[in-house]
């Protein structure tokens, strides 16, 4: 391989897909790395939600013409383009090779998953070649877009065994399936039922036994589904049932509410045997002691925190290595890992922060002559004054280049004060949550041991931990109802301006630990533009933001005439109504019955997968309607409340 910048991209184009708004990929990304000899640099990191403002980002683009603009607007700031690019790896039709994939080194396991697996495995290549590790890649699912037998004949999920870079991989199972049905069928996001869960003090008196392994959704979608049985049963249950099938109704919350926290809770539960089944029979297969291995973790289930801190604490792993990408959000890290990987064979890399997203050097004095109506004062950061004003009202804290994942750690963020119970309300209030949502501690790691039972490093909030007993009451905005917290070690090599803050607050309060959650609106990607950050602020009425090391006070909130987030840079729909009625008439041209055209195209059924067409042709018009009118009636999903 050539020295220089390659690319790899998780993204999606097909102009039906996008006319029909189809998810067959979601959080879409790219990565640019450098090669220069063994030496691979990871130099930036783009996650189109926090360009295009739709969260989770699923649109594909509408041509190859439209991917390549938004490539290039992306390579612009680094003063590249997409004719400075070695090879691209990872969307088809953006391919300028072919000999990056897995398909022929593992036909039988997903690429997906493969992705998945060295997005983790792959962080810090030293662990690779000279230590163990065990890996599992569990997320709901494969996207089947460069390899579509992974939808139809292949385990979703695989695990792998890495002994001084000797790598075996394997099918396993993933708990990921039971959280994403559960998203569907509740309309809840999983965070929020993975917060319910832990929430409420309802529990039902009902066992969880594994009787279907999920190595792929065919025991888990359907007519048929084990957990919506049980769900079933909680949904009957009654004050009169309390103390014989289920404990009580918390009077903290609905019975609705209750009542998912109860299903909810068994699902954790069955996530724990999931991942102890996966773990067993690696232990059992390879023979190694989980002391001198290194745990690594990827695809949206890392998310997971309780599972997380589970694991590691029953089998005292030496290590726990995950992206801060670790769902599909992080997919072009691994495609482009594991490409160096095939390609090269031995490689040198290491990613030791997650601060690779865009950066916004603003001008101070633009800013200031763009927003001169609400700025009231701009001054360098004092720390004392910054704690201060942290101990009034939560503020934003923005700064230098953005974290990468879904989690904020420090670069765009919320942060508060943790001494008051008032701050986690205030904060729920802001992002319009829900008032048992959690917020995460952001501690001095070498602190936080004294705050939080059986600690050890969680630098990218993926664990969960007690709070020390004694230490409950002086930080209770970050306690959850069940005094544990989801908390974010902060190191000086890490972010050190951050720790330096945390450090002054800590000196003046005994409190080595800050509020911090995401800084963002409810159903908004974290903002990623200083502009973005003052309009969230004017909007929701906080007077304090520090942007880059300056403080930025603000006035005239009730005249800031914007209603909504501020529009982001990329626009991916934005095709005309003449320009879609062309674009329709262009690929249907033979007037296939839309209903029909989006069950087909509908990624979750799998008929895509199954059936190929050329729909600008008449007979293959003809024939997708004839075979594909029969299997709607099949219909795999239904929503909570749907007539079966």
């Amino acid at each position: 391989m050539r020295n220089g910048y390659y690319l790899s991209t998780y993204l999606h184009i097909d102009p039906i897909d996008h006319l029909l708004n189809k998810i067959v990929r979601h959080d879409q990304n790219l990565a640019l790395f450098k090669k220069t000899n063994e030496h691979i640099e990871l130099i930036r990191f783009w996650e189109l939600e926090r360009i295009s403002g739709i969260k989770e980002h699923h649109q594909s683009f509408a041509s190859l013409e439209q991917a390549y603009d938004t490539i290039n607007l992306l390579l612009c700031p680094l003063g590249l383009s997409l004719d400075d690019i070695e090879e691209i790896w990872g969307t088809p039709s953006l391919d300028t090779t072919n000999d990056y994939h897995s398909l022929n080194d593992y036909p039988n396991l997903s690429y997906h998953s493969i992705s998945h697996l060295f997005s983790s495995i792959m962080l810090n290549s030293n662990h690779y070649y000279e230590d163990n590790i065990i890996g599992f890649a569990v997320d709901g699912g494969p996207d089947g877009v460069i390899d579509a037998s992974e939808r139809i004949k292949k385990p979703y999920y695989a695990g792998c065994f890495v002994h001084n870079g000797n790598i075996e991989l394997f099918p396993v199972e993933s708990p990921g399936l039971l959280w994403g049905w559960a998203m569907f069928y509740f309309g809840m996001k999983e965070g929020t039922l993975m917060a319910l869960a832990s929430a409420s003090n309802s529990r039902a008196y009902i066992n969880y036994e594994h009787h279907i392994p999920i190595y792929d959704g065919k025991g888990y979608f359907g007519k048929e589904n084990y957990f919506e049985s049980i769900y079933k049963q909680i949904s009957r249950f009654t004050t009169a049932d309390e103390g014989v099938l289920f404990n009580y109704f918390d009077p903290r919350f609905t019975e609705e509410e209750n009542k998912i926290s109860m299903l909810m809770k068994i699902i954790q539960e069955a996530s724990y045997t999931i991942m102890e089944l996966n773990i067993d029979r690696a232990i059992k297969r390879f023979g190694f002691d989980p002391k001198d291995v290194h745990l690594a973790m990827s695809g949206g289930f890392t998310l997971n925190c309780p599972t997380n801190s589970y694991l590691m604490k029953k089998y005292g792993f030496k290590n726990f290595i995950a992206p801060p990408c670790v769902g599909d959000s992080g997919l072009s890290l691994g495609m482009g890992l594991y490409a160096f990987y095939k390609k090269m064979g031995r490689f040198s890399f290491s990613m030791d922060h997650p601060f690779f997203g865009e950066n916004d050097p603003i001008n101070l004095n633009t800013l200031w002559k763009n927003y001169e109506e609400y700025i009231e004062q701009i001054s360098p950061l004092d720390f004392d004054t910054a704690v201060e004003d942290i101990a009034i009202d939560p503020v934003v804290w923005f700064n230098g280049h953005s974290e990468i994942g879904p989690r904020a750690l420090g670069n765009r963020s919320i942060i508060s004060d943790p001494r008051s119970q008032r701050m986690k309300d205030r904060l729920n209030e802001i992002k319009q949550r829900e008032w048992w949502r959690p917020v995460a501690p952001m501690v001095l790691d070498k602190l936080a041991d004294q705050w939080f039972k059986d600690f050890y490093p969680s630098p990218l909030m993926l664990h969960t931990f007690l709070i020390q007993p004694e230490k409950v009451s002086e930080i209770p905005a970050v306690a959850h109802l069940d005094d544990s917290a989801r908390v974010q070690s902060i190191s000086k090599e890490q972010n050190p301006l951050m720790y330096k803050l945390i450090k002054h607050f800590y000196t003046k309060t005994g409190v080595p630990i800050l509020c911090n959650t995401s800084l963002n609106d409810k159903g908004e990607p974290i903002i990623n533009r200083a502009e973005e950050a003052i309009n969230f602020c004017l909007r929701k009425g906080l007077k304090l933001l520090y942007i880059n090391g300056y403080r930025i006070s603000l006035k005239n909130h009730h005249l800031f005439p914007e209603p909504g987030p501020k529009k982001r840079r990329l626009e991916i729909d934005c095709l005309s109504e003449v320009q879609r009625k062309e674009l329709w008439a262009k690929v249907n041209p033979h007037n296939i019955p839309l209903k029909l055209l989006d069950y087909y195209r509908e990624p979750l059924e799998h008929v895509r997968f199954l059936y190929d067409y050329d729909l600008t042709k008449e007979d293959d018009a003809k024939r997708l309607i004839n075979d594909i009118r029969p299997l709607m009636k099949h219909s795999m999903f239904a929503s909570k409340g749907d007539d079966r």
